[in-house]
């Protein structure tokens, strides 16, 4: 039997749907970890999953039922081919057969942009919101086809996370060491590819295991894959006291807390860590399940640090980054508001998603964990993050509810 799964980005400018092969459901698929799925998402892990075929147009049901009572094959408005056919049974009246011709128009991929993160492999981000909605491998035997399964309406249903891959790019096992069972079951650790050397938990290179790797060193490097987008982080200063906010979903359920409580009225600055410490020497990261974040991105979880903007600067000059419209922007960084005061800021060639902002608090900006240079702390920058594991930004709203409760059970285990 053939199963179509629709999916969109979060503007829906695109809109779409995919086969997937019904038998087999749910599909498992895994978490790629290499520098390059991170790098071009700004994501600490993608997930992607195969599809029969290239992505199809949506079909929307419009118009009649379509069909005859005398078996002819009639077109709905929609594309539809719906066929019924009179049928007995020992000379018996007998249910109809009824038979749909879904069309399979190929999605126009025009409002897409193409990157090609290697020779071998081409991702499809969406020019408006960024959402990364496919990732096309190009093999001796043909194109093979991934979708974003964050970008699908039943996504946690039509695939489950049953391995990491490519872990040791991550240095530190990145959200490997977060997320390690589902439902009870084991999510396997492989060094690179499925099937390749699995590794303990948890695990660190040797690099990071070194005497010398200190917690002391003062900036932090990020980037996007194509290198458009670079930014370096300091560490907490006198000015990171500065800004005001309220408390993210992170710390307190927007749904269950009091507007009191979510409005920070003593002043908390809980973006600096240790906690109430005089000399904070990092900052505060976890993830977030909203469907905001799912759609923006194409990926269930998004990994957010929050940093003041007056400790990022652009590149590795002195000059401070700048997210209102002038110089002092990065070039290549675009806005998209995904609804009103509220700000991301991608990378346009490669689609990595940079940073998530608010009008009302402009000097306190998300960070995009997945930009972060691995090469001296490993993708989870422990030595810069103190990760919150008590709670997940928007976990009762979470698309996938088994994702979100194998993410919090890891997060207590870490």
């Amino acid at each position: 039997m053939k199963l179509f799964i629709n999916g969109s980005c979060h503007c829906e400018a695109n809109e779409f749907r995919v086969e997937v092969d019904n038998p087999s459901l749910p599909v498992s698929d895994s978490l790629c970890h290499c520098n390059v799925c991170r790098h071009a998402t700004g994501q600490i892990a993608a997930r992607f999953a195969q599809i029969v075929g290239v992505p199809l147009e949506r079909i929307y049901e419009t118009g009649s039922r379509g069909g005859s009572e005398n078996g002819d094959e009639e077109d709905n408005g929609s594309g539809l081919k719906v066929a019924i056919t009179p049928s007995s049974e020992n000379g018996f009246l007998a249910p109809p057969v009824i038979e749909i011709d879904y069309p399979k128009d190929s999605f126009n991929l025009g409002g897409l942009t193409a990157y090609k993160s290697s020779s071998d492999v081409t991702r499809y981000f969406c020019s408006s919101c960024s959402s990364h909605l496919f990732r096309v491998q190009h093999t001796v035997h043909g194109d093979r086809w991934g979708v974003a399964v964050g970008s699908l309406e039943k996504g946690g249903r039509v695939s489950k996370i049953s391995s990491h891959i490519w872990v040791r790019d991550t240095l530190d096992g990145g959200l490997a060491d977060h997320l390690t069972a589902i439902d009870g079951v084991r999510v396997s650790r492989y060094e690179g590819a499925l099937g390749s050397k699995e590794l303990r938990h948890p695990w660190k290179h040797d690099s990071l295991l070194s005497t010398s790797q200190s917690s002391g060193n003062d900036s932090l490097k990020a980037r996007c894959h194509c290198g458009s987008i670079q930014f370096t982080i300091t560490r907490p200063s006198e000015a990171s006291f500065e800004p005001f906010a309220p408390f993210p979903d992170l710390l307190f359920s927007h749904l269950y807390s009091h507007l009191s409580k979510i409005s920070n009225p003593k002043d908390t600055k809980w973006w600096l860590c240790p906690a109430a410490s005089p000399n904070p020497s990092k900052y505060l990261a976890g993830h977030c399940l909203c469907n905001v974040c799912r759609l923006n991105s194409g990926f269930a979880i998004q990994s957010w640090a929050f940093v003041p903007l007056v400790n990022i600067v652009q590149g590795d000059s002195s000059n401070p980054l700048s997210l209102d419209d002038g110089d002092g922007r990065p070039m290549h960084l675009k806005q998209y508001i995904t609804s009103t005061g509220n700000y991301r800021e991608f990378c346009d060639i490669c689609g990595a998603t940079a940073f998530s902002w608010q009008a009302a608090v402009p000097s306190l900006i998300s960070v995009s964990v997945g930009l972060l240079d691995e090469a001296e702390n490993g993708a989870r920058a422990e030595n810069w993050l103190e990760w919150h594991k008590t709670r997940i930004g928007f976990q009762e709203s979470a698309q996938d509810q088994s994702l979100a409760r194998g993410l919090l059970e890891g997060l207590a285990q870490a």
